[in-house]
């Protein structure tokens, strides 16, 4: 009799974790975790509305089963979307936290400016100058067929940004001008106006932190009015007047 006793009690056991597993999955399908609001995070220059429309076919979806994969990828259509992580917020709001694409350098085209990031990263076209400062990369051209979203494949346009990632980070205010020729030879133009001819390079480091440490130095500051180019092709700057 023990053994029949012991396969029933193992039947129960049986039948309620089934029926326990049962119940799980259909609360997990329930309407109680349908996707009632999208939080959005991170946004600084992306309007809302444009980050919620691609995402406004998740609204009522379940949020346990929501495909995350398939949102992130929708997300990351916008070309000022660097990074998109998607987390749950239980029972019904979906958070998006967004890390944006921010501009570097502006590079003119016909009737308005393109902003790029540092990987050359084409983030939008404005026909007027942005509110904030870039430095003004020249020399390249842009195809028309372009667009945001599309990294820019230009060995001057990589050039020039290599260069301003290797500047310092204060020394980036000052510069209005990266002149790149079809050589790749580099020449700034400072907001001051003056010429800076830096040749070319690989690595613009040393010359770049050489640049700055002269612009602050209390000696070149006395006759800086005046200066109309610092070339650093030589071995030492040459300043002229």
């Amino acid at each position: 009799m023990k053994p029949k006793k012991s396969t029933t009690s193992f039947l129960y056991v049986a039948i309620l974790t089934i029926l326990l597993a049962l119940g799980i999955a259909l609360f997990l399908r329930s309407s109680y975790f349908a996707v009632e609001k999208i939080q959005i995070k991170g946004l600084e220059q992306i309007p809302e509305n444009e980050i919620a429309r691609l995402a406004s076919g998740v609204i009522g979806q379940n949020l346990i089963l929501l495909d995350q994969v398939w949102l992130n990828q929708n997300v990351m259509l916008h070309p000022l979307v660097e990074k998109a992580e998607i987390k749950r917020d239980l029972p019904g709001t979906l958070v998006i936290q967004i890390t944006e694409r921010t501009p570097v350098a502006l590079v003119t085209v016909n009737q308005g400016v393109v902003e790029v990031d540092g990987q050359g990263i084409f983030l939008r076209r404005r026909e007027g100058w942005p509110d904030r400062s870039y430095p003004v990369i020249n020399g390249i051209t842009i195809p028309d067929t372009a667009g945001p979203g599309q990294k820019l494949e230009l060995p001057g346009l990589q050039a020039a940004l290599v260069l301003l990632g290797q500047a310092p980070s204060e020394l980036i205010p000052l510069i209005g001008e990266v002149y790149v020729n079809p050589i790749q030879q580099m020449t700034l133009y400072l907001t001051d106006g003056v010429e800076v001819r830096l040749g070319i390079a690989k690595e613009w480091t040393t010359k770049l932190r050489a640049l700055y440490e002269l612009l602050n130095d209390e000696g070149y500051k006395s006759f800086q009015n005046g200066v109309r180019y610092i070339d650093f092709t030589a071995a030492k700057p040459v300043i002229g007047r």
